[in-house]
């Protein structure tokens, strides 16, 4: 940290706080006179919790976090301060420790004041430390009562290095869907440099590019006062606000504002989309570093691959500890369907996550003209691929992503296409599908492209109980009585070769390693061998042996994988638990026995036909009841059942079709499965519309929280004594 402040400076500065405004220039000079400014570099520690009371800070431009360490050196009750906040004035006056730690976000300027000279300053101003009461009582209140607390915003650098590879395109498109899934303010800075070479699109679609009308405002020029930049800030109908900036880089004054130019936006905007040019100097550089996310463009060259590899290295090299994957992302776009190279090769030259690939654009996607005011280019339909992508990466940022869970439980996982009906009807987006045992199959069936209709149709050949035999291949019963091949051969003609790379929808399936009692995780690979590996139910279908695995169906120890989606940072889940409860079994039982009775009063001089169907029925039933399998999976359901309940806990919305009267092996009873799915998600509506359209977390305003001081804070700066909970405002 380092102060390069002249005492006019200082003053300046002292202007432009709001708590010191409307001063007089007397008591400006002061003020100045008694402090000092302090640049701190993003990462670094302001004050730290324990510390005894030093100062009294004051932010002017940059952001900072205020937490508490954990003992695992993890951050509880994280705050955030933006510029013109203030904090330490209570550790001050009370003269007790820190009680949080103070973190710079970014490079950070902040005034300070010894906690000494701000006593003085209190006692020869009064008025002043009214109004500093006044501030810190309304903190308080919304801290108790959880209101209005300042939210993170998030600055996100798109930087694709080479030009033309659609950096600019895949920019305007985040901020656009950012805005939509969010409702949050939006802005989209197109920062670009003087000698910025000609565009050259690497794509065979230009049109979508977004091309400026008025020319851009300079920064230096604007770097004696960022409080104009509001002034020059464009409004648009479409729910984002831009600004086209360009720098000099032969001006190596333009480095030191960068930052300071980037934290003007903090405070009016959730989103902070910048657009960076393709040469990878020391201001492109400097701006990835103060940024929360960086998107990496880049596109299925070879060559261009190359280049991409280069920039990780150094921008690994740059941020040193704070490289992280969930930091730099790496967004692949397409150059056009006869050119891109595989995926395979794309993660080789890589060596690195991929967090999507773009699909080409191609000119069917495009939705007409969009006129900004001050930028206009070739929109794309919302369901295009492309902006499907987009928008899941959208939703993946601001936390607002929606995951499916379907749960296991053989036949009755055919209830889960009556609920994928439903949630197409309604529009519920889909960001990501986990699925254990049938929960698996159906939703690597959606997840890959085919509709709930479709589906359905798959599920309709079974109707016929004589169908049923393509599925089995009677194997000698070592381990199991189906060896399972021909139902891959049946998944082999509605999937082929797909991979989790393939899908529609990010894709997570479960199996269990009997050998070593842990959950299996498959998110990459073929999909069809995931789904063999999940279906394995125990004493039904021979286990899959893998070197040192043996493995089993996913639905063993979770039936509803709930936790994948969790610990995939998935904020609002959707489960469909399709295993009966107890209660459900005993409905079920009842209902049988009442059926039984009922068929058992035909007489076989009034219905002989109909007599002898039903006594031979009854007879094999006595006879092959229960086998060896039936016990199994009921064994297994029993405690399955339990467990998903348990998991069904972390769900934001928990579906379960009545299927009472039906069993595991009723393939056959396809229509009433998918009609009871689908009438138990039409039960649920209300809440699936309400986890579309809740805030997300920091959207959240009015959460009471009761508190016995929450109407009983009365703090008296003047006559420096505080009487709060708080002690670290």
């Amino acid at each position: 940290m380092t102060e390069p402040a002249s005492f006019l400076h200082r003053c300046s500065l002292v202007k432009r706080i709001p708590v010191f405004s409307g001063l007089s220039w007397f008591r400006v000079q002061s003020i100045a006179r008694s402090g000092e400014i302090i640049l701190y570099k993003k990462g670094d520690i302001v004050s730290r919790k324990g510390n005894a009371p030093d100062f009294v800070y004051f932010l002017d431009s940059g952001r900072l976090q205020s937490y508490s360490p954990d003992a695992s050196g993890g951050k509880d009750d994280i705050e955030f301060i933006h510029r013109g906040m203030f904090f330490g004035i209570i550790s001050t006056l009370t003269g007790q420790e820190h009680s949080q730690t103070f973190e710079a976000i970014n490079d950070s300027i902040i005034f300070r004041i010894p906690f000494t000279a701000f006593r003085r300053l209190l006692k020869q101003a009064p008025r002043l430390g009214i109004k500093f009461s006044k501030i810190l009582s309304q903190r308080i209140r919304s801290k108790l009562t959880r209101t209005e607390l300042v939210s993170r915003s998030t600055i996100i650098s798109v930087y694709a290095p080479i030009a033309g590879s659609g950096g600019s395109t895949y920019a305007v498109n985040l901020a656009l869907s950012l805005s939509k899934e969010t409702g949050r303010r939006v802005i989209w800075v197109s920062i670009r440099s003087r000698h910025f070479p000609p565009y050259t699109a690497v794509s065979d679609i230009s049109e979508v590019r977004p091309a400026w009308t008025r020319d851009p405002l300079d920064i230096i020029a604007l770097a004696d006062n960022f409080e104009l930049i509001p002034g020059h800030i464009i409004k648009s109908d479409a729910g984002i606000d831009l600004l086209n900036v360009v720098f000099d880089p032969k001006d190596p004054s333009i480095v030191e504002h960068i930052s300071e130019f980037i934290s003007r936006f903090i405070d009016e905007y959730r989103y902070v989309v910048l657009d960076l040019p393709s040469d990878m100097d020391a201001v492109v550089i400097k701006t990835l570093s103060q940024s929360d996310l960086v998107h990496l463009v880049m596109v299925r060259k070879r060559e261009a691959l190359v280049v991409g590899r280069a920039v990780l290295d150094r921008i690994e090299d740059s941020f040193k500890d704070g490289f992280t994957e969930d930091r730099v992302k790496v967004i692949i776009g397409g150059v056009s369907a006869h050119r891109n190279i595989v995926e395979e090769t794309v993660r080789s030259l890589l060596d690195y996550k991929v967090t999507g690939f773009l699909p080409h654009i191609q000119r069917k996607d495009f939705s007409g003209q969009v006129d900004l005011g001050a930028v206009s280019f070739m929109g794309l339909d919302p369901v295009s691929p492309y902006r499907k992508v987009v928008t899941r990466i959208a939703r993946d940022i601001s936390g607002v992503s929606i995951g499916l869970v379907l749960g296991g439980g053989a036949a009755f996982g055919l209830a889960h296409i009556g609920v994928l009906k439903v949630l197409e009807e309604e529009g519920i987006p889909v960001d990501i599908v986990a699925g254990s045992s049938m929960g698996a199959l159906i939703g690597s069936l959606w997840a890959s492209g085919y509709k709930a209709a479709d589906i359905e149709k798959m599920a309709f050949e079974f109707r016929k109980r004589s169908n049923l035999i393509k599925l089995i291949d009677l194997v000698i019963p070592v381990s199991g009585i189906i060896s399972g091949k021909a139902v891959m051969s049946w998944l082999r003609g509605k999937l082929g070769k797909r991979t989790f790379r393939d899908t529609k929808i990010p894709l997570k399936i479960v199996a269990y390693d009997l050998m070593h009692r842990r959950d299996l995780i498959f998110s990459e690979g073929s999909i069809i061998e995931a789904i063999r590996k999940s279906i394995s139910i125990p004493g039904v279908f021979q286990p899959v042996i893998s070197k040192d695995q043996l493995i089993i169906d996913g639905g063993v120890m979770n039936p509803l994988p709930t936790d994948v989606l969790i610990h995939a940072g998935v904020k609002r889940i959707i489960a469909v638990n399709v295993l009966q409860s107890p209660e459900d079994v005993i409905k079920g039982y009842e209902k049988t026995s009442r059926e039984l009775e009922k068929s058992l009063q035909v007489q076989f001089m009034h219905a002989p036909l109909e007599y002898i169907t039903i006594h031979i029925k009854l007879w094999l039933s006595r006879k092959f009841f229960p086998n060896i399998s039936d016990i199994m999976v009921r064994t297994l359901e029993a405690s399955e059942s339990t467990l998903a309940v348990q998991s069904g806990r972390a769900a934001d919305v928990l579906i379960h079709p009545d299927l009472s009267g039906l069993n595991w092996y009723d393939l056959h009873q396809a229509e009433l499965l998918i009609n009871q799915g689908e009438a138990a998600a039409r039960a649920s509506l209300d809440q699936l519309r309400r986890i579309v359209t809740h805030p997300g977390p920091d959207n959240r305003k009015n959460i009471s929280v009761r508190s016995p001081e929450s109407q009983n804070i009365n703090i008296s700066v003047t006559n420096i004594s505080v009487r709060s909970p708080e002690s670290h405002m």
